[in-house]
């Protein structure tokens, strides 16, 4: 009877890794076609160019340049994937997440979100 009690023990054992398995490949799954629909549906390239921070001094204005290769500042790539979800971006710079959020339909205004004291907004100028 201990045969075929250990026996049923590691099929219900089997059983419930099997389903864990499946489950967590679900949701890899799901995110993906997820990505997958978010970038079809809000193509990255709808924001690329330069944004140039507004209501500053020209000298003192930042600005931040998107392309297919990621995010760059004064010509240096500071992070290679931003997520892009048609109303929010957001990227790492460092040890800080930058979230801006789109002021227009035309997508040519951005306005920073993750600063609680500073919220300027950018222009798209190419």
């Amino acid at each position: 009877m201990n045969g075929a009690g250990s026996k049923k023990k590691f099929v219900e054992r089997a059983i419930v890794v099997g389903a864990l398995c499946a489950a967590v490949a679900a949701i890899l799954m799901a995110s993906s076609l997820y990505q997958f629909y978010l970038d079809k549906v809000y193509p990255k390239s709808k924001i690329y160019g330069t944004w140039v921070e507004q209501n500053v001094a020209s000298y003192a204005a930042e600005e931040f340049v998107l392309s297919a290769r990621g995010v760059a500042i004064n010509g240096g790539i500071v992070d290679t994937q931003y997520s892009w979800d048609g109303a929010h971006l957001e990227y790492q710079m460092g040890d800080k997440v930058r979230k801006f959020k789109v002021l227009n339909e035309e997508l040519t205004e951005l306005q920073l979100v993750s600063e609680p004291n500073y919220q300027p907004v950018y222009h798209l100028s190419e």
